[in-house]
């Protein structure tokens, strides 16, 4: 499995009414040895998007499309809110049968210490919390696939642990 520094959270929201009763937030933080620009081209050039995510298209525009295809697993779609190069990228996430839900990307680069190096903060939320360990699990495994790749490695090798990591963001 992954290392488990890198693990995300999956935590219950606080709901004020109807709007988030009952929902979970699914936050990541990765620090990774790439300077910001490294990491933006791999999230928002398409040609880069399909050596760490293929089946995903994101149009880094505001208003773009954002598509995961995930072949029979279904689909999710969106469209770009917010886009900042190098720094900021949220799209809404609609995955059938789910409701809308929003995913944020925040860059931070880091030159404090002496190398370049970029926190990336990943936000999905609201979401539901039958499938919040799902979408946690496969967070964490995009994340990875994107390590790899800025490390110049092929995510195809991954050989994740599917089941570990749907326990470790189990919920229920």
């Amino acid at each position: 499995m992954s290392n488990p520094d890198t693990a995300g959270s999956v935590e219950a929201m606080a709901g004020s009414g109807d709007d988030t009763a009952g929902t979970c937030r699914i936050r990541f933080s990765r620090r990774l040895p790439h300077p910001a620009a490294a990491v933006w081209s791999a999230l928002a050039e398409p040609a880069q998007q399909r050596c760490w995510l293929p089946g995903v298209t994101i149009d880094a525009t505001e208003g773009g499309a954002v598509t995961f295809d995930f072949g029979e697993d279904e689909t999710a779609e969106g469209a770009v809110l917010a886009a900042e190069p190098g720094r900021l990228l949220e799209h809404t996430w609609l995955w059938p049968d789910e409701p809308e839900s929003r995913v944020r990307w925040e860059l931070t680069a880091d030159q404090d210490s002496g190398a370049e190096e970029t926190t990336l903060s990943l936000c999905h939320e609201p979401v539901r919390r039958a499938p919040a360990a799902d979408y946690g699990a496969g967070w964490h495994l995009t994340l990875d696939a994107l390590a790899v790749h800025l490390a110049g490695g092929d995510p195809a090798e991954l050989s994740p642990d599917h089941e570990a990591l749907h326990a470790l963001y189990n919920v229920n």
